[in-house]
């Protein structure tokens, strides 16, 4: 079964935030980082669009336009075989079946997630929790219509390239499958456990978290996104926490150069104490809503 590595790792994020649908005049909130010789939009993303979702306001095009570089979570390009072979080395467990992990209530909640979304259950029970958690949520975003190819991100970088913008990333693909691969089992479960209860809650979640980010409500997108996962500290801690903390790192090297950037990352990266804009301003950058 071919999966491509940075589609999964974008839709865990869309799990969490549930960016699948906007209002008709998108808005998202973005924030600037400034100093004498440098400038960067931080805009947060999601990671699964249809062709209805209108998000890419004059204020998001004029400062992409004004960026002479694009910086994502992971680039969307890659070779398929190494990205397949990520995804077999950390996310298959074929000698210990997933249904063997789960309470036969949560593995029964497994196979109808699966038969709703179309995938076959002998190949969701040789997945790890984390994977079987993405595919899942994937199948069943795809099968409303939402592609994982045609992310914000995903098109914001196809922008970059056509107008030839340099393009760079945070992480590689291996240092996004390890993020999850590296949390123990009982979180993973945990994880999957969340969305298969996400799934099975309809659309109702999903709408308001959608007119939250397209209103630019950041204490809503903070209580549904990174909020939810305060009981789950060790996942907080590996898709958040540390993440920011390293891209921040890159920021403020980039801050010593000169020139104007584009940040693109997901919108759960962008709100709460531990965030990106957050831990900018604590190193004694100056950062403002835009």
């Amino acid at each position: 079964m071919q999966i491509r590595v940075s589609c999964l790792i974008a839709a865990v994020a869309s799990a969490l935030l549930a960016l699948f649908v906007s209002p008709a005049h998108a808005e998202p909130a973005m924030w600037v980082v400034k100093d004498a010789d440098s400038t960067i939009y931080l805009l947060g993303t999601f990671h699964l669009t249809k062709p209805s979702m209108h998000w890419r306001s004059d204020k998001i095009e004029t400062a992409f336009k004004d960026s002479s570089e694009l910086w994502l979570e992971a680039s969307g390009d890659g070779d398929a075989a190494m990205l397949q072979g990520l995804v077999t080395k950390y996310g298959l467990d074929p000698a210990h079946p997933l249904s063997s992990k789960l309470s036969s209530d949560d593995w029964a909640k497994v196979q109808s997630a699966a038969k709703d979304g179309g995938v076959p259950i002998s190949a969701v029970d040789r997945m790890r929790p984390w994977l079987a958690s993405v595919s899942l949520v994937v199948a069943s975003a795809m099968k409303q219509g939402y592609d994982p190819a045609k992310g914000a991100d995903r098109l914001l970088e196809a922008s970059a390239a056509a107008a030839r913008k340099t393009i760079k990333s945070f992480e590689t693909p291996e240092q996004q499958v390890q993020m999850l691969a590296s949390v123990s089992e009982e979180t993973e479960v945990a994880m999957l456990i969340r969305s298969l209860d996400d799934l099975a809650s309809g659309t109702d979640y999903v709408d308001r978290v959608a007119e939250a980010w397209m209103a630019g409500d950041i204490g809503a997108l903070e209580a549904m996104s990174v909020g939810r996962l305060k009981d789950s500290p060790e996942l907080l801690d590996a898709m958040f926490v540390k993440r920011n903390l390293a891209w921040c790192d890159q920021i403020a090297a980039i801050m010593k150069g000169a020139g104007t950037s584009f940040v693109a990352v997901g919108a759960g990266h962008l709100v709460g104490e531990q965030s990106v804009p957050a831990l900018l301003a604590e190193r004694g950058f100056t950062v403002t809503p835009y």
